[in-house]
């Protein structure tokens, strides 16, 4: 079906420039936001795109050998599947980065 896997490839794709541009960046500021000692909130945006940029590479490396797995099999399971492989893996993914992020 070659709709289909066109569909898979782009829905991946998507998926994994959200995960690059919109969840890493977030996932930064609000751990500046919670770790800075700081009640300013340009102190977090700054501090956290600044670990964003600092950190893009390994954090690109690992979440595209996570997820572009992962969406693959997400998007190619039934529908009724779909949510619960995407938590686990999810799940799996936040303790991860959080574990390897933790102390910088």
């Amino acid at each position: 079906d070659t709709e289909g896997l066109k569909s898979l490839f782009a829905q991946t794709a998507l998926d994994l420039t959200v995960l690059t541009f919109i969840y890493l960046p977030t996932f930064y500021v609000f751990k500046a936001g919670v770790f800075s000692g700081s009640a300013d909130p340009a102190v977090w945006l700054s501090s956290g795109l600044d670990s964003y940029t600092t950190n893009f590479s390994k954090d690109e490396f690992d979440l595209v050998r996570v997820w572009a797995p992962a969406d693959l099999i997400c998007f190619s399971v039934p529908l009724y599947l779909r949510l619960p492989v995407r938590h686990v893996v999810s799940f799996v993914w936040t303790a991860y980065l959080s574990f390897a992020r933790g102390g910088h």
